[in-house]
């Protein structure tokens, strides 16, 4: 049988995607690498001697795809048991002295908590959240649709906010062609509510003081308007969900299928060939994984336009050697952090950023770029298990923790292996984390580090890349993942790409997913 569509990568976009066309009556087939769909977006016992013990690999937080109209609303995955925890706040710092700042959904209390430090601080967050609001508010349409051909509705929804917001997008420009750390010098004068956000700027997978990097602080506001949600069971439960709203309309998955050749008619992609010597005839091909293996790898040579080559050439794949590293840690007992049992409580679900001043994250950056790590670095926490118990064994009093280091170097100097002392880099934070927690040393009962070099092997995506090309400038919009490839259509007849290198960006929010399936349908 000939499908209307193959689709290469069960990950949270693919099968975005799949749904869409299958809703629409494509007849659709998603095939899957790994053995458990969901790419990225995953719920493991990665800690294998602790079963019970659940973690999400990589992605936890659902954020810009919390901007209606959501992909995953859209779809009505709750249908498929799919439900939400909304940890609020979302965000929280803890400074070496116990000192706390909590950053809610509600940007007025949060505000609230940074007037403790600094009046003045509180009034500026305030209206810097007001000015990423309104950015968020009149670039979504766009973000949303065709990269280079946006439907009239779209652009003029976007003129028509811009208009009412003229004053609040003129002082945004200047914010986001600047860098997070100029920003931050320039608005505020408390250290801890500077450390916070240097904190987590530092997950943008560049340099604070990157210029064109300021989007990445305007996430914060995008949490405080429409929040950050987490599907109970950990992000494995929305893959899962979006698994079954593809097979309730016809559509059909198969793991363990690695795609390993794309074949072609009269110069047209044709179907794909798998691992297993199954032969998949298509209408059209979808590429929902990174574009080095779908154009450099799967794709006949004769096939490559020479553009598209030249272009895959210059894209830039942690070009700044800034990666991420992830751990998953298991506890015997509840946090109790130095901020005192009901602030813990408060925080401990939320993403809690530890680094003692602006200073150390900018000396952490200038060390990746010598391949270089060491104890002094900033780091990530949440326990989502607080929130919700499905991620520990029934009857516990532990906690699954989230660990995530965002300053790490991509490749370390001198070609060593990150094998070597991805584990002793682990422990370092972890000892770390024992000044802001009571007793934790004794509580940890199970761990395990994943290098970026883990993030290669356990994807195969290209370089282990989280968002799989780069979200600079230049690759962003009608440049992403390069000029030729974006719109989703490739040059090549048959062959269509999406997923995290697609046009927006590579977050957990389904637009690239849903964009491909609509512009396809559009073609069809």
């Amino acid at each position: 049988m000939t499908h209307d569509v193959v689709i290469i990568g069960a990950g949270h976009n693919g099968l975005t995607c799949a749904a869409y066309l299958a809703r629409a009556g494509r007849r659709v087939l998603v095939l899957e690498e790994r053995e458990v769909v969901g790419g990225f977006c995953t719920t493991e016992e990665t800690i294998k001697a602790l079963p019970g013990f659940r973690f999400c690999p990589t992605s936890m937080d659902v954020s810009t795809g919390n901007i209606p109209p959501s992909p995953f609303d859209d779809l009505g995955l709750e249908k498929h048991g799919l439900q939400w925890v909304w940890p609020d706040p979302f965000y929280s710092y803890i400074s070496p002295d116990g000192r706390s700042l909590a950053f809610w959904r509600d940007y007025k209390k949060t505000c609230g908590e940074i007037a403790r430090f600094s009046t003045k601080d509180a009034e500026k967050y305030a209206t810097l959240t007001e000015i990423f609001m309104d950015v968020w508010s009149v670039s979504s349409p766009y973000l949303m649709d065709h990269p280079k051909r946006p439907a009239l509705s779209t652009i003029w929804k976007t003129l028509a906010r811009a208009a009412t917001r003229t004053r609040n997008l003129s002082r945004a420009t200047r914010l986001l062609i600047s860098a997070p750390g100029p920003v931050l010098d320039e608005w505020f004068e408390s250290p801890i509510l500077k450390a916070a956000i240097a904190c987590y700027a530092a997950g943008g997978v560049v340099p604070i003081d990157e210029p064109l990097s300021g989007l990445i602080m305007s996430i914060l506001a995008l949490h405080h308007r429409w929040g950050a949600r987490r599907p109970i069971g950990g992000v494995g439960q929305l893959t899962q969900a979006l698994a079954a709203e593809v097979r309730t309309h016809g559509g059909e998955i198969r793991a363990g299928s690695r795609v390993v050749e794309l074949t072609e008619k009269d110069g047209r992609v044709s179907g794909v060939v798998t691992n297993k010597g199954d032969i998949f005839p298509a209408q059209q091909v979808i590429g929902a994984i990174d574009p080095f293996t779908l154009f450099q790898k799967l794709m006949p040579a004769r096939l490559l336009p020479r553009q598209v080559d030249d272009e895959l050439r210059g894209v830039g794949v942690y070009r700044n050697n800034f990666s991420s590293f992830r751990a998953d840690v298991a506890i015997d007992r509840p946090l109790d952090l130095i901020v005192g049992r009901e602030r813990t409580r408060e925080i401990e679900a939320s993403c809690m950023l530890f680094a003692p001043d602006v200073a150390m994250v900018r000396r952490a950056s200038t060390r990746v770029f010598g391949g270089e790590i060491s104890a002094e670095t900033p780091y990530w926490i949440a326990a989502p298990s607080a929130l919700d118990r499905s991620l520990v064994p029934a009857g516990s009093q532990g906690e699954a923790l989230y660990v995530f280091l965002p300053v790490v170097p991509a490749r370390l100097g001198e070609g060593k292996p990150w094998s070597a002392i991805q584990d002793r880099v682990l422990d370092d934070v972890l000892d770390d984390f024992g000044h802001y927690a009571h007793g934790f040393s004794e509580s940890v009962i199970g761990k395990i580090a994943r290098s970026p070099e883990d993030f290669w092997q356990y994807s195969n995506v290209h370089r282990g890349h989280l968002f799989h090309v780069d979200m600079s400038a230049a690759q962003m919009g009608p440049w992403r993942p390069t000029p030729s490839l974006a719109g989703y259509r490739s040059p090549i007849p048959g062959l269509w790409h999406t997923g995290a290198g697609a046009h927006p960006f590579g977050t957990l929010c389904g637009w690239p997913g849903r964009a491909a399936a609509k512009a396809l349908l559009r073609a069809a």
